[in-house]
């Protein structure tokens, strides 16, 4: 046989160079470029953990990829899936955005919910249904529930006697830079089981903070001195109390996932001037620390204190947001979170003071040594009033003055 040509080689070799490039069958869908399914179901995995790994999720380019065949569970919790008729089904890929489902073949978009997803709370069966440092408040798993199966994606420690939350917890997955980048929320909020006897839109409703607020420090006046008008035009607009998510609703990767974000008990009064200013900016940074290192986090984040107005005789008067019978739900004095890298055993604890009337916070606000010079990747600016002092702690050195808080193996400081 002659020997083949130079060129004909060398066109042979790059080919086979490249095989591994050719395109394969499966399903791709861009959360953020491809038209998703509204309102959007549940994606689960056949078979997978009961917490936030078992939720199908781009990864971190955004992209929700699939082999040829691979099935996911579609569902709807509390309603069903449209096309279907069922609260739930096993969807196989075809290819591209098609799925069958008992053979029969949907386009990715067609599998929406009749409506949105419902979430669940209910209280953990095993024993370990305690926690704070004396094991006084309860644990109670926020999530949804799927059939027989409940699928947790936030743990809160609660304190039912004041209504507060001392802190809840969940992983941030190390893909959440793919997230799908889509601001819609459900209308209300959700009272839950333990919220049921409080109308909680009243008391978070701007004219009745104006209200309690006057009533607390003895005279109706300072209520509306404390606490912005609604559509004030003023510099002072954002002064009054909203629903400051303890876990943020985009810490998790899709929209169907975020409705578990609004349970009151996922909340505490939080300034909305810091809740829009170094909070916010505080949890952008986190996300971007998982997203840039592609690590996955366990984070913790509470309250610790109660925050105090002077009332109508300078007194320091500690504020709530229910009066009505006794005082509950009480504005935090300070907000903590806890990022903890638990593959290396590092964290950090990031603070804020919930009063942007506070001009120099003494030591009952800084609890403990400031550490934000080591911290390179936080972009906050922690010395605004407005946007709320803030600073890092090492985890020892904040457990010393929150002992409510987690116990974990922390070894360095997570820089």
């Amino acid at each position: 046989m002659a020997p083949l040509p130079t060129l004909l080689l060398v066109l042979l070799f790059a080919t086979a160079g490249h095989a591994s490039s050719l395109p394969r069958a499966g399903c791709s869908v861009d959360v953020n470029r491809s038209k998703m399914p509204s309102p959007q179901p549940l994606l689960l995995k056949p078979g997978g953990s009961k917490d936030v790994h078992g939720f199908v999720t781009p990864d971190s380019s955004g992209v929700i990829s699939l082999s040829q065949n691979q099935q996911i569970i579609v569902a709807c919790p509390g309603n069903i899936i449209q096309v279907t008729k069922q609260p739930q089904a096993t969807a196989s890929c075809v290819s591209g955005s098609t799925f069958s489902i008992n053979g029969k073949s949907y386009n990715f978009t067609d599998l929406a919910c009749k409506s949105k997803p419902k979430p669940s709370e209910r209280i953990p069966a095993q024993s370990a249904q305690s926690c704070g440092s004396r094991g006084q408040y309860q644990v109670v798993q926020l999530g949804f529930q799927v059939g027989s199966d409940f699928y947790t994606l936030i743990d809160a420690c609660f304190d039912n006697r004041s209504y507060s939350t001392v802190y809840d917890h969940f992983t941030m997955v190390a893909e959440i830079g793919g997230k799908q980048n889509d601001s819609s929320r459900p209308k209300k909020w959700l009272r839950g089981t333990f919220f049921s006897n409080i109308d909680m839109e009243y008391y978070y409703n701007r004219t009745t903070q104006v209200n309690t607020v006057g009533r607390l420090l003895g005279d109706p006046k300072l209520g509306s001195t404390y606490i912005s008008e609604i559509n004030s035009t003023s510099a002072r607009e954002n002064y009054f109390l909203s629903k400051g998510h303890l876990t943020a609703r985009t810490d998790f990767s899709l929209v169907a996932q975020r409705y578990v974000t609004f349970f009151y008990m996922n909340s505490a009064p939080q300034w909305q001037t810091f809740n829009g200013g170094n909070w916010e900016t505080m949890e952008d940074n986190v996300r971007s620390y998982a997203a840039n290192n592609g690590t996955e986090l366990e984070i913790y984040t509470g309250t610790h204190g109660i925050t105090t107005l002077p009332s109508k005789t300078n007194y320091k008067t500690q504020l709530f947001l229910c009066i009505d019978g006794g005082n509950y739900i009480p504005v935090p004095k300070l907000f903590w979170k806890i990022v903890y890298k638990a593959v290396t055993k590092a964290a950090v604890v990031f603070l804020g003071v919930n009063n942007p009337y506070i001009k120099n916070p003494g030591s009952d606000y800084y609890i403990c040594k400031n550490v934000c010079p080591n911290i390179t990747w936080i972009k906050w600016k922690p010395k605004s009033q407005k946007n709320g002092y803030s600073y890092c702690c090492e985890y020892a050195d904040f457990k010393k003055s929150v002992a409510d808080a987690p116990s974990l193996s922390v070894t360095s400081l997570l820089t």
